[in-house]
């Protein structure tokens, strides 16, 4: 059980401390509040300069110059910290909604915020929904991967309300540090184009697509070079052995299975960007991060529906996936992980947290200027449950149509390669549920039994989501047993549900003839 914390101002220079937080950020990211960031500056023409400043570091390919100001979060002040505006496309955003970035020891060394040197505010650009980013890196978080949190903030400038923001977590030395326990090793980030494709010996061959965020003034790129000579070079039949001690290739391959699944095109494993590797001096092995997945679940600039809907599961930009993919352990294992992750990809279990966090925040984003508004606030609840909105910059799909079609499309994928999961999609197990199918696989004949309790309802869906059996065994009590036959139906993949005084579950079954 996470302990409480107790936040106290201590001095001028002095700044909130989670006296028994177990990590940084956990007082802001495990909070269901939306929390409240008025940043101050005392500053003439403060907006021109933030925006000079920004504008002279894109023209120049510099880093953005950050103003002095203050903020106050929550209500606690933190004095002389840095604020400066960020993001390239985000940055087109109307009004003064631009995403912001703010360092808190930027002025003042050591710094902090609950633990935080920096933090990141994303304003939502072409999501009306404001959850896609929430969603994907909830459920990274949930599975224990290394990716930021996402919470909410109401942002204002002197007092007045900007707009609702995405609060979001910094990959750096705290980041690095609660995932992995240590810090020390070469943080890399592969960005702009990150390709991990071999470009020779040199290091300076690597400078222009990749940043090293630690250890600068040692500037050893000694280690990545290695691991992309490795990658690239190494012979099939030594590749997962060479590959495994290089890399920690478990958390990455779960990474790969989510941005996949949810249609993240912004990602390594289409767009070779956006990701972090970590050299963990722990076990000599890099570390995969996530970063930045603001166009999951199926928004891509210049893209229909339809196709980021149909985003094949093997697509593989990226000269790693590539080579796992041609391995056999390792693409079994990113196809079984999917199979897993498809528990999460449903209407079922995602239509009450779309409408949990619309209902909370929409209060903030309706009361937003409407010179700050890409779309109208009524587009929240449009872009969750009815419309797709069709955009010069390509759809954005409607959120929970889009869930129930790329799962359909990619249980009709799987059914095609084929692929027959060797794990459980949103499965009962005989430890928590007391009904048993078998034998499984079949022919199309299996028997259902039950050791406690009652069934009311049996259904039975095909890859793409349609019922193709029902029924309701009236008087069938705890104890007894059913025949199913489909022996009419062809080879493949299905799914019954059953409904018994426990609840309700779902297990995959397999006909094959």
């Amino acid at each position: 059980m996470k302990k409480m914390f107790l936040p106290f101002l201590v001095s001028h220079f002095t700044i909130l401390i989670s006296a028994f937080a177990q990590n940084p950020g956990d007082t802001l990211f495990n909070s269901s509040i939306i929390h409240n960031i008025n940043i101050t500056f005392t500053q003439p023409n403060w907006w021109d300069s933030l925006m000079y400043y920004k504008q002279y570091a894109d023209a120049n390919n510099l880093s953005t110059q950050s103003m002095m100001g203050n903020v106050i979060i929550d209500g606690t002040l933190v004095d002389s910290i840095g604020v400066s505006l960020k993001g390239n496309s985000s940055f087109g955003f109307p009004g003064q909604k631009k995403p912001i970035k703010i360092k808190l020891n930027e002025y003042v060394s050591g710094k902090k915020y609950d633990g935080l040197k920096t933090l990141n505010l994303n304003n939502n650009m072409l999501d009306p929904t404001m959850m896609r980013e929430k969603l994907a890196l909830d459920f990274l978080n949930k599975k224990g991967l290394a990716a930021p949190r996402c919470t909410y903030a109401r942002v204002s400038y002197n007092g007045q309300y900007v707009g609702l923001y995405k609060l979001l977590e910094q990959v750096d030395k705290e980041f690095i540090t609660t995932h992995f326990n240590n810090w020390g090793g070469n943080l890399f980030k592969g960005d702009p184009m990150g390709t991990l494709n071999w470009m020779g010996n040199a290091p300076s061959m690597y400078y222009p697509n990749y940043e090293l965020h630690s250890n600068s003034t040692a500037n050893d790129w000694s280690d990545l070079v290695n691991f992309i000579d490795n990658i690239n070079n190494t012979p099939p039949p030594d590749f997962y052995d060479t590959l495994e001690t290089n890399l920690n290739t478990t958390p990455m391959i779960q990474q790969w299975a989510a941005r996949n699944l949810f249609v993240d095109l912004d990602a390594y494993f289409h767009a070779p960007h956006n990701y972090y590797l970590y050299h963990n001096t722990a076990t000599n092995k890099f570390e995969w991060n996530t970063w930045d997945v603001s166009v999951s679940f199926g928004f891509y600039p210049m893209e229909t529906e339809d196709s980021t809907e149909h985003t094949s599961l093997l697509a593989a930009g990226g000269i790693l996936t590539q080579r796992m993919l041609s391995d056999t352990t390792y693409k079994t294992t990113y196809l079984n992980t999917i199979c897993d992750y498809l528990d999460y990809l449903d209407t079922a279990v995602m239509s009450p947290i779309i409408d949990s966090i619309a209902n909370r925040i929409y209060p903030d984003f309706a009361a937003e200027p409407d010179s700050n508004q890409m779309f109208p606030e009524q587009a929240l609840f449009w872009t969750c449950d009815t419309l797709t909105i069709h955009t010069p910059m390509g759809d954005i799909p409607e959120l929970k149509k889009f869930i129930v079609n790329r799962r359909a499309i990619v249980l009709a994928e799987l059914a095609s390669l084929p692929f027959v999961c060797t794990n459980a999609v949103n499965e009962f197990s005989e430890t928590n549920f007391d009904v048993q199918v078998y034998p499984n696989p079949s022919n199309g004949k299996f028997q259902v039994t039950s050791i406690k309790s009652q069934i009311s309802e049996i259904e039975i869906y095909n890859v793409y989501g349609e019922k193709i059996y029902s029924m309701s065994p009236a008087g069938w009590g705890s104890g007894g047993g059913l025949h199913l036959s489909l022996s009419d139906k062809p080879s493949g993949i299905y799914f019954l549900q059953i409904k018994t005084g426990q609840g309700v579950a779902r297990k995959k079954i397999v006909i094959s003839k």
